[in-house]
């Protein structure tokens, strides 16, 4: 997926700085040995050093994309990062040059088992580093030999492996996620793979695996330089670690892009009015609130919700969306026996599960129709298959009805213009939570949902 170049540019999601190579410089040349009893072969490289240095050495598996091996590139790009760590690189190649058939993970081990016989390697330090579809080949290879990988770099692929004839995009065996850390690295249009990497990260690393995902910039090509963060990660997984977290980038430039109107809200919120809503409002009955709301001007009834009700499926919530630009308002009255806190925690937790980038920048209290409520301002960032990746911007405002802790209404409005403006959204917010009201849902209420 490509993204539109003014997202780009408006987003800056300056990733990770790629290393670029030196104008004109010629890649290294490795050696070239042939597989015993095999017409296929590999290419070793091996870093400078004395006889005494050669022992123990860690061996990085460079596994090449398959439609586009780019193989001059890569040990261009990527010697200098492992040969500055006394790595040896061996280069399996995929067939004909051009793709990875099945079966191939065979080969890759029986290049292992090559190399092992022709130099002193560290049997407890070796890595797989495989781009696109060799990436994919690392995966299997990793959760079919769970303990033979110290780590795990894949570039431009999705979590996706093989296990008997399905393939599914988690990752599921839990011997390796222990002991084998995992760094995926793509590019900002590759959406849904970082996506998808989020996910497992987030599902699988309270488990105890260690998966650090990384976005990067530049040139939109499945192949990508080593990123200048590879080096102390790779650092800390031959000594034997997970890894430390790496800082997301992507959240860094999300951030630095809505700076201005974060730094403006605390006091756009503190002196916007509420504007005079139109007359009439919108109601919805559930099992145990009646909840309602006048829309602000230029504001109607969301399309979505209006589907729902017609299809006898009714949302609780009320949705809006304004007539010109993205903005939305969600309003809902919940009772819950855990309290608000423990309800926006799982919410968060449920966005950060769905792969998406979630952040809150600051937190308050404002005082509207004789309620204190106390808000967040933070943004929710995912990909969009036609707009690229959109930053929505949030103000989330609560407050408990009638003084109960365990009943609250909400409202939450959405700027997905990607530069809101603090004073609009300001007196959006405070035009919302002054109408917003609710009570006790008549006891003839149909069963419905809250």
């Amino acid at each position: 997926m490509d993204l539109p170049k003014r997202i780009i540019a408006a987003a800056a999601f300056a990733a990770a700085a790629v290393a670029a190579p030196a104008g004109g410089q010629e890649a290294p040349k490795g050696v070239v040995h042939k597989l015993p009893a095999s017409e296929r072969s590999y290419e070793l490289l091996v870093p400078p050093g004395s006889a005494a240095e050669m022992k123990d050495l860690p061996l990085v598996v460079y596994l090449h994309a398959a439609k586009d091996p780019q193989l001059d590139r890569a040990k261009r790009d990527y010697w200098p990062v492992l040969a500055k760590r006394k790595c040896l690189m061996v280069i399996p190649r995929g067939k004909g040059e051009k793709m990875w058939l099945a079966g191939e993970e065979k080969y890759v081990t029986d290049v292992i088992a090559d190399v092992q016989t022709r130099y002193s390697v560290d049997a407890k330090r070796i890595c797989l580093l495989g781009v696109s579809g060799g990436g994919q080949v690392a995966l299997f290879l990793a959760d079919h030999l769970p303990e033979k990988f110290r780590a795990v770099i894949v570039v431009s692929a999705s979590p996706v492996t093989i296990r008997g004839s399905r393939h599914e995009w988690f990752y599921p065996n839990r011997k390796v996620l222990k002991t084998c850390p995992f760094l995926a690295i793509n590019h900002i249009t590759q959406g849904s793979s970082l996506m998808y990497w989020r996910q497992v990260r987030a599902k699988l690393n309270p488990a105890g695996a260690s998966i650090s995902v990384l976005p990067v910039t530049g040139k939109a090509e499945h192949y990508q330089p080593p990123p200048a963060a590879l080096g102390k990660w790779l650092d800390e997984a031959l000594a034997g670690k997970h890894p430390a977290p790496l800082s997301d980038p992507q959240k860094a430039a999300v951030a630095k892009m809505l700076a201005p109107v974060i730094a403006a809200l605390p006091a756009a919120l503190a002196e916007a009015k509420a504007a005079p809503s139109p007359a009439g409002k919108i109601v919805k009955t559930g099992k145990v609130f009646e909840l309602s709301l006048s829309p602000p001007a230029d504001f109607e009834r969301s399309k979505t919700e209006s589907r729902r009700d017609a299809t006898g499926a009714p949302l609780t919530q009320i949705r809006l969306e304004h007539a010109k630009w993205p903005i939305r308002i969600r309003a809902d009255a919940r009772a819950t026996a855990g309290g608000l806190g423990k309800v926006l925690a799982a919410e968060e937790a449920e966005t950060i599960a769905r792969g998406l980038l979630y952040q809150v920048y600051h937190t308050g209290r404002l005082t509207v129709a004789a309620r204190r409520w106390r808000h967040q301002v933070g943004s929710i960032t995912y990909p969009d298959r036609r707009r690229g990746w959109v930053s929505a911007l949030f103000v989330h405002a609560a407050a408990p009805m009638a003084g109960d802790p365990r009943q609250w209404l909400s409202v939450t409005v959405t700027d997905e213009t990607q530069q809101p403006d603090a004073k609009q959204l300001a007196a959006i917010v405070k035009t919302a939570l002054a109408s917003v009201a609710a009570k006790p849902a008549p006891t003839t209420t149909a069963p419905g949902g809250d």
